[in-house]
């Protein structure tokens, strides 16, 4: 009985972590789409949205990885897989915006 209890514990501990890790996907990906649409007015950001996940990703894939290890599920899988396509699409922004304005 005491290792079923255990089990439920971690497996709420590595689900909390990796919903932290998809949600910052989440708001993260958000803020990505209105930098490109502007659909809400949001001078104070900049380029902010372009810049951050470069900085922020490897902090935000470190609870989903912990939460894989702990729980195999597909919700922390899916948290590392979308961390890494947010960390690669300000790579992707520079580098093509460098091959097509030049400089």
């Amino acid at each position: 009985m005491d290792a079923t209890v255990k089990t439920t514990k971690s497996g709420i501990i590595g689900g909390v972590l990796g919903g932290i890790s998809r949600l910052y996907v989440i708001i993260n990906t958000l803020l990505t789409l209105n930098f490109f649409t502007g659909l809400i007015a949001a001078e104070m950001l900049q380029g902010l949205p372009i810049i951050a996940p470069i900085f922020l990703v490897p902090l935000m894939i470190v609870p989903a990885i912990i939460g894989f290890f702990i729980k195999k599920d597909k919700l922390c899988l899916w948290a590392i897989i979308l961390n890494i396509i947010l960390f690669l699409v300000p790579i992707g922004y520079h580098v093509i915006g460098t091959l097509v304005f030049g400089t």
